[in-house]
């Protein structure tokens, strides 16, 4: 419950999982969203790593497995390759449902019980809302069969260099997507993804968006901006007027959490920190955004005469 997590971009060496998962359970990582290979849509025939045979792939993924047991991590959460949809591409788009077909299946396999699984931004919504509950809709057959939660997350665009909200920006576009995808596949197999920086960047109220999610909320994707790039640096980073105050509202991320009775891990896609950093001192960086993980969670877990 509420395991201080991280993203395996950067730090996890795929020739070496129990080497990582050793090092990530020396820095205090509980928990992993775990991504998975990218597809590029410029291939042309498609080719990737999806092309292999489901018995290949699931011998791949044995040690990863394994090692991520043997040290006593979970996968709380994997994050599928995006794009899913690309527009007057049908052969990339049935692609991509394969992809996603196998990616369910790994997931089983592993113990992940959730895929993030950007949606599509479209110049108008009535498109937007189209072609993700016809993309989305291709998913149910397979996480029912796996039994995997599919993610939508709150994602924004940017127009003549403006911030603009994409999917999803708002929570109530969110409960819709969610609550009628769920209708169409008769249980619940889609779940949300809140990114609290992406919310930051569309100025969404940070509170009010997770308590209008409620139930609905499954993972995140933590991590810190100044309202203007996404940059994905670690919490408290961005600041100004000499650092008095913070761009993104991290009270209220807090204590929607708390007000929801969140459950799941407090994962950090925080990726450009360490990319940004000496790799000597990743072990370090790494357990600094795992104690930031244990500090929301002492926070969201105190009562509330303590939260002042």
């Amino acid at each position: 419950m509420l395991e201080a997590g991280i993203q395996t971009s950067q730090w996890f060496d795929w020739a070496d999982p129990d080497g990582s998962c050793k090092r990530g359970h020396e820095a205090g990582i509980e928990a992993v969203d775990f991504g998975m290979p990218g597809v590029s849509p410029k291939e042309d025939p498609i080719k990737s790593f999806y092309d292999k045979p489901l018995e290949e792939i699931i011998e791949i993924f044995t040690p990863f497995k394994a090692a991520f047991e043997k040290y006593g991590m979970i996968i709380s959460q994997c994050h599928a390759p995006f794009p899913l949809w690309v527009k007057e591409r049908p052969e990339f788009n049935d692609y991509m449902i394969m992809v996603m077909e196998k990616i369910c299946a790994v997931c089983e396999f592993i113990g992940c019980p959730a895929i993030v699984a950007h949606g599509i931004t479209r110049s108008n919504k009535e498109n937007e809302w189209n072609t993700n509950m016809e993309m989305y809709g291709r998913m149910i057959p397979a996480a029912k069969k796996h039994g995997v939660k599919i993610c939508l997350e709150n994602l924004f665009g940017t127009f003549h260099g403006h911030v603009v909200g994409g999917t999803c920006a708002t929570a109530e576009e969110a409960v819709r997507y969610i609550d009628t995808l769920n209708e169409m596949a008769g249980c619940d197999c889609f779940g949300f993804c809140f990114d609290v920086g992406h919310a930051n960047l569309v100025g969404a109220n940070m509170r009010k968006y997770l308590n209008t999610l409620g139930h609905r909320l499954t993972v995140l994707h933590i991590h810190d901006n100044n309202g203007v790039e996404d940059v994905h640096m670690l919490p408290y980073s961005q600041t100004h007027n000499w650092g008095q105050f913070t761009y993104l509202d991290w009270e209220g991320f807090i204590a929607g959490l708390r007000d929801i009775h969140y459950q799941g891990a407090l994962c950090f896609e925080t990726f450009r920190v360490l990319q940004v950093t000496p790799k000597p001192v990743w072990p370090q960086m790494l357990a600094t955004i795992t104690a930031m993980g244990r500090y929301f969670r002492d926070r969201i877990l105190a009562p509330e005469e303590e939260q002042a």
